[in-house]
């Protein structure tokens, strides 16, 4: 009877043992599944994290010169240097040499952290190119922002005024010569046609919708001008070759005077600017065109009638070229000329001073103008010229600037087509495909 009740016993004791195994081989087989899992998942973050750490390696090269001068991040390198420095970085991480760690290693099979390496490293810098207008234009508006934002403060904070400034004598006279240096300019390497001049390609003028979506980036490209480049009336950065910068982004030639002053120089333009302006405020002004009438009789009473309307044109015009000698005198100076000018603006109000042999001398206006301040600046009017000027040929001589000056001062070898400011790279590490976009 005992033996009939121990063996059930004896039974289900048994059948416990069998599946508690069971439980445990299948709790093993979970762990470690979860385990793998959880070692590839472990294995992948790592693998992109040390990518991702071995391309912003690559941006950290960038070349210091050209950001400490004119705020560009960029760097010089190629594709297969490129390459080569993402596989170092990246197996610094994933394939470590340490010789200690080497030990305690456990297993053979190849893992990420053991003798994992980057295989198939294809880089592009293709859409990259510092000498790309539209990456170029990017980096100028991210440097042009603290110089925005300088400048409207300054002007809020001075009422709008201008610093007085003493012009200097038609820039340094300075010609690049160098046939070497300029083959290589980058406004050479563009083909932009017919160099900028106000009067035939007025077709660049934007539209409205176009002044709406560009007028910042707009802005923004000339303060950036005006900040980094010297100019005719503020004068000239230290290190660069040429004084009259802004004026060589207008005009485009290499003689660093005749950019000024020459046939197609930023003073002509201003001298045609001026002389418009100033006609339409002196036909506008009755006590004026009183006298323009009363030289133009006099005029015809002893050459005859029929040199009346030709003797008004003539005085207009004589007058309207000694006030607008006068402008630039002015604006030479640092001063500010009204666009419009109302009669308390207008310099030369004795139209007898002009016949009997004005010099050209610079003369003050009224009190009230000078109070008010009122008007445009040399700076003012270079804003306008280069909000003119084709955008593609303002900014391949801005190119062309940066080339010649640290060509000059800091590398003879500098081209601004070497440089990028990012690329695009893909890897394969253990059989998985990794592929990113670096770029400052």
């Amino acid at each position: 009877m005992n033996g009939s009740r121990t063996k059930p016993l004896r039974s289900k004791r048994g059948s416990v043992s069998i599946f508690m195994v069971m439980v445990f081989v299948c709790f093993i087989t979970v762990t470690a599944v979860l385990f793998a899992g959880a070692k590839s998942a472990a294995g992948k973050s790592m693998a992109d994290a040390s990518l991702q750490l071995a391309g912003r390696s690559v941006l950290a090269e960038y070349d210091v010169r050209l950001l400490s001068d004119y705020g560009l991040l960029a760097f010089r390198d190629n594709e297969k240097r490129i390459e080569d420095a993402i596989k170092y970085y990246a197996e610094a991480s994933l394939a470590p040499k340490d010789p200690w760690y080497a030990g305690f290693r456990s297993g053979k099979a190849r893992t990420f952290s053991q003798d994992t390496t980057c295989d198939d490293i294809t880089v592009s810098l293709a859409m990259y190119s510092l000498f790309d207008v539209e990456n170029f234009e990017d980096q100028i508006r991210t440097a042009a922002l603290p110089e925005l934002i300088s400048s409207l403060v300054l002007k809020n904070s001075r009422g709008g005024s201008a610093e007085k400034r003493t012009g200097r004598e038609d820039g340094y006279g300075r010609v690049l010569r160098s046939k070497s240096v300029i083959g290589t300019l980058p406004s050479k390497e563009y083909k932009a046609g017919e160099s900028f001049s106000i009067f035939n390609e007025l077709a660049d003028i934007p539209s409205i919708d176009e002044v709406f979506h560009t007028g910042t980036s707009i802005l923004m490209t000339a303060e950036y001008i005006l900040s980094v480049f010297g100019n005719h009336v503020e004068g000239s950065k230290e290190g660069h070759f040429f004084g009259n910068e802004a004026e060589y982004i207008i005009v485009g030639g290499l003689n660093d005077k005749s950019n000024y002053s020459g046939l197609n120089g930023v003073k002509i333009r201003l001298i045609g600017i001026r002389n418009l302006l100033n006609h339409v405020a002196l036909i506008s002004d009755p006590e004026k065109m009183a006298i323009v009438e009363e030289i133009a009789l006099a005029a015809a009473a002893v050459t005859g009638e029929t040199f009346y309307e030709g003797a008004k044109v003539a005085t207009i015009e004589a007058w309207v070229a000694a006030e607008t000698g006068n402008d630039l005198v002015l604006l030479e100076h640092g001063e500010r000329v009204a666009v419009i000018k109302n009669p308390a603006q207008w310099a030369t109000q004795n139209f007898a001073d002009i016949l009997i042999g004005w010099t050209g001398e610079w003369l003050e206006t009224e009190p009230v103008y000078a109070a008010d301040r009122t008007g445009l600046t040399y700076r003012d009017y270079l804003k306008i010229l280069l909000f003119l000027l084709n955008r593609e040929t303002k900014l391949f001589r801005m190119m062309d600037l940066m080339q010649i000056n640290l060509k000059g001062t800091y590398n003879e070898d500098f081209l601004m087509r070497e440089y990028y400011i990012g690329f695009r790279f893909d890897c394969i590490v253990d059989g998985d495909i990794y592929a990113y976009t670096e770029k400052y």
